[in-house]
């Protein structure tokens, strides 16, 4: 199931107001999406899962998982807008997954999975 966000969601708002202003285009993929993880968050920590997490903080994870969707399209050439919705809808795909690995996790360190 794709990940949609609606038109003005203040997530898109917020990249798009931290990107826009700088010549974005010309950014390391890393520097874009940790500008963006934080733009998205407002400040505030993500909720650090229980899984594996490789000595990452939930901010970078998701930073690396969105750096990973930009390296298979051609995000330069995207309008700020674009970008900002892809940015937010790649995080909440890795959320939303996240969350359901920890779920499974959860269960099968419960003893019920």
């Amino acid at each position: 199931m794709a990940v949609t966000v609606p038109v003005g969601d203040a997530r898109v708002v917020a990249v798009r107001a931290a990107l826009e202003p700088f010549a974005w285009q010309s950014f390391t993929a890393e520097f874009v999406c940790h500008r963006a993880v934080a733009a998205m968050d407002g400040g505030q920590a993500i909720p650090r899962p229980r899984g594996p997490r490789n000595g990452l903080s939930p901010q970078d994870e998701c930073a690396e998982a969105l750096v990973e969707v930009l390296r298979v399209c051609r995000w330069r050439s995207l309008t700020i807008d674009g970008l900002s919705r892809l940015l937010v809808c790649a995080a909440e795909t890795w959320r939303q997954e996240r969350a359901w690995f920890d779920v499974r996790l959860g269960l099968l360190l419960d003893g019920i999975g």
